[in-house]
């Protein structure tokens, strides 16, 4: 076996590499060779070697590690910027296995001078084309040379001016047809001027100003003087050009306000034209192009905004009765059931009237119920040839949708539809490859070419919307949200969130010391050096997994107490209907007991960032376990699996029962039945209540503790954050932000300051040609 192919095997033997990937740089070896028309040798990379071998080995290799690549997430391989001690985490490996170091050192100095990019030139195995080409590896049979032979490629190498780019040919083919997708529906929709004074009308009265906000504000200790009230002014007013007013007259109007009603002197004293509400740009941009993308952190009002779209979307089709079938999706069943909350509560907000409230949907699905999906098979029932019967699709947390699902959603919408995302650009990516949503908002900061941002000025009344002479359809289809209306100043959660995506450490740090009530940081020594602590690093980890147990069963109090609080319904005597009736009602009674166990369990939760150890969250769902057990809150059985009250995750899909990867479920007495039985409750994205035989609940760990990854599209009230107590490559900004983003009201974030330093320092980048692909349109 050759030198390198036996550093692969090593670095699989200590972890650095998955067999599959391995097994797959083996596998286009020996195709290579195959294609070449060349007997299969024992290759040997030195000075000997064959030209013919050298390539195979040296796309074999390649090949390793875009499996290795994918593996992490990554859509491709940047063939500038590659490097192999980079890809294989030499140093690190070389680090811990000294011994790796000693036996492949003189070899890497050749490796590292190889020329990739001629490798895949001269490998038949590897599909050549150009980004602009119209033909693509998978969709037709296809002549690559004269006189070639039809052939499949398993991999693709898409030249380009940057050096290009390397793909596996499936991913290759999704990121085209995606890119696709979205070009052709980015385009600015066409409007006569009647219509365009009824969206306007219509925004005008859905984002009416509300002066309760800046009239609260104006009541509290703080503002108490000209500056800090012209100050609020310019927040809670959305105020972009405070240069433009007069505050000696505003001043009199805030200094004589004897009610909220009489700040609507302020009209005319801060006019539309110098304020800029990002949610109402939103609006109007998902009003007047096929295709939208609206971003921002927690509590900027995604759903909000989306809620008034629709009723501007209803409002429009109001004259005609020709009113638009509207789907909303998400890519969980938690995230969808979040979806069929909050809409729910927006729309009931909205003022419009009650016919209007109840012509706008607020139930949501999964993506996988929306497309159909289809048990042992990645195929769906909706596809090219099977359209969605949808004209507006809403797909909220984006940023979870991978590549190979958003091409199967792009493909399935019928061309007419129109297609609007929402997500956070700054959570985490899918955890499969790609990162759409993040790929999308990189054209954020280029401004919207002059001639829409004058349509969305018309629009909004709105006058200093950022404007790029060289701007682009995509970047004309996008909105960012950057006011949060749940984390004002005040808020630890929402400063400290801010000082971590700007990749901060110092303002983190500092954050812990300026006496935020809603947050605390809970210092956590390494194995190996306990700091400033006075004992040892063991017992240090000792003292704070005490005070971690003890918030959690103070955190679980409310979910165990409720599974005590059972309504029972008195037995009724009587003729059968009065026996059938009863069985419905105590269903019934049971559902809505349920219903309101998995509510109180949202209130709390524990996130980490690993699965595995004492930090992780299988060790963690056992100690807390344990002690809600000692607690008397939990009553488990030896030897039995299930008990009352024990909460768990579903790890893997199941369509048949209509449970999805990510659903939590509360094990129940259920009563309703002649003879009591144990269930396992969930809710359903639409809200119903649905019981499952424990025997049938598809494979699931204990939900006591979850990852961090497991959280996305969930909030709660009080979030308890461990991080390891050593770096870890897992540990990102982006992956502490979403932990640090799932609090609502509290967070507890239990890490050693150095690790935590650290995470917040690395950025994600996910490698993908998606951004350049939708910028050369």
């Amino acid at each position: 076996m050759p030198t390198l192919f036996r550093l692969l095997n090593d670095l699989q033997s200590v972890g650095g590499l998955r067999a599959i990937d391995v097994q797959f740089g083996l596998f286009i070896y020996q195709k290579q060779r195959l294609d070449s028309s060349a007997p299969i040798l024992e290759p040997q990379d030195n000075a000997n070697t064959k030209p013919d071998e050298k390539i195979a080995i040296q796309i074999g290799v390649l090949a390793c590690l875009l499996s290795h690549e994918f593996g992490r997430g990554h859509i491709c391989i940047h063939l500038k910027t590659f490097d192999i001690v980079e890809a294989l985490s030499l140093n690190f490996w070389f680090h811990l296995h000294p011994e790796l170091r000693q036996k492949y050192a003189c070899a890497l100095v050749e490796w590292q001078h190889w020329d990739w990019r001629d490798v895949c030139q001269q490998a038949f195995i590897c599909q050549k084309t150009t980004i602009h080409a119209q033909a693509f590896a998978g969709e037709q049979d296809q002549k690559v040379d004269e006189g070639s032979q039809l052939r499949a490629f398993p991999l693709v190498f898409e030249q380009s001016a940057d050096g290009g780019r390397v793909y596996l040919a499936r991913y290759w083919h999704y990121e085209r047809q995606v890119a696709s997708g979205f070009l052709q529906r980015s385009q600015s929709l066409v409007f006569s001027s009647t219509q365009k004074k009824v969206m306007k009308s219509t925004l005008d009265r859905l984002f009416s100003r509300d002066y309760t906000y800046l009239w609260q504000a104006l009541k509290q200790a703080d503002i108490s003087d000209a500056v800090t009230r012209q100050r609020a002014v310019c927040e809670y007013l959305d105020v972009e050009k405070p240069d433009d007013l007069d505050f000696q007259e505003i001043e009199s109007v805030l200094v004589h306000a004897k009610t909220v009603d009489d700040l609507d002197r302020l009209d005319k004293l801060v006019p539309e034209s110098v304020c800029l509400n990002w949610q109402k740009v939103a609006a109007a941009v998902a009003l007047t192009r096929q295709f939208s993308v609206i971003s921002g952190g927690p509590g900027t009002g995604k759903t909000t905004t989306v809620a008034k779209l629709l009723a501007a979307l209803m409002s429009q089709s109001q004259a005609s009765e020709n009113f638009p079938i509207i789907k909303l999706v998400a890519p969980t069943g938690k995230a969808a059931a979040r979806l069929t909350e909050s809409i729910g509560l927006a729309v009931a907000q909205l003022p419009v009237d009650d016919t209007m409230k109840a012509m706008i949907p607020t139930q949501s699905s999964t993506i996988h119920r929306l497309l159909g999906a289809r048990p042992n098979t990645v195929q769906f029932k909706h596809n090219k040839a099977n359209p969605l019967h949808v004209d507006i699709l809403v797909v909220d947390e984006a940023s979870m949708v991978d590549l190979p699902m958003m091409h199967r959603l792009l493909e399935a919408l019928p061309s007419h539809a129109r297609l609007i995302l929402l997500g956070d650009k700054d959570q985490l990516a899918s955890v499969e490859a790609g990162a759409i949503l993040g790929d999308i908002c990189l054209f954020s900061e280029v401004g919207y070419q002059p001639d829409y941002a004058k349509q969305l000025g018309e629009l909004t009344g709105f006058q200093y919307l950022p404007k790029a002479a060289n701007g682009h359809d995509i970047a004309d289809s996008l909105c960012m949200l950057r006011k949060s209306y749940r984390f004002h100043a005040r808020s630890g959660i929402g400063q400290l969130a801010k000082a971590i995506n700007a990749g901060n450490a110092k303002q983190v740090e500092s954050i812990w010391r300026q006496g935020f009530l809603d947050i605390s940081f809970h210092p956590l020594p390494t194995l190996s050096y306990s700091g400033a602590f006075d004992i040892s690093p063991t017992e240090a980890w000792k003292v704070a997994q005490t005070e971690l147990l003890d918030l959690m069963v103070e955190g679980y109090r409310p979910y165990c107490e409720s599974i005590d609080s059972a309504e029972s319904i008195a037995p009724v005597q009587g003729d059968l209907f009065a026996d059938v009736n009863h069985k419905v009602m105590e269903k019934a009674s049971m559902e809505l007991k349920a219903k309101s166990v998995l509510k109180a369990f949202s209130h709390a939760r524990l996130l980490c960032a690993v699965r595995e150890g004492e930090y992780g969250v299988q060790g963690m769902n056992q100690m807390i376990e344990q002690a809600l057990t000692k607690s008397g809150f939990i009553h488990p059985v030896a030897d039995e699996p299930w008990y009352v009250g024990k909460p768990i995750m579903v790890n893997k899909n199941d369509s048949t029962l209509g449970l999805h990867n990510g659903d939590i479920g509360i094990c129940l007495l259920d009563k309703s039945e002649q003879e009591p039985r144990l269930r396992v409750y969930f809710e359903m994205p639409d809200g119903r209540i649905k019981g499952v035989l424990p025997s049938r609940v598809p494979q699931h760990d204990v939900a006591f503790a979850m990852t961090i990854h497991k959280s996305q599209g969930s909030e709660f009230e009080h979030t308890v954050l461990l991080l390891p107590e050593k770096m870890n490559q897992i540990l990102t900004r982006e992956l502490i932000y979403t932990g640090v983003t799932r609090a609502k009201s509290r967070l507890n974030l239990f890490a050693n300051p150095h690790v935590l330093a650290q995470g917040v320092s690395i950025k994600t980048l996910r490698t993908s040609g998606l951004s350049e692909r939708l910028s050369c349109s």
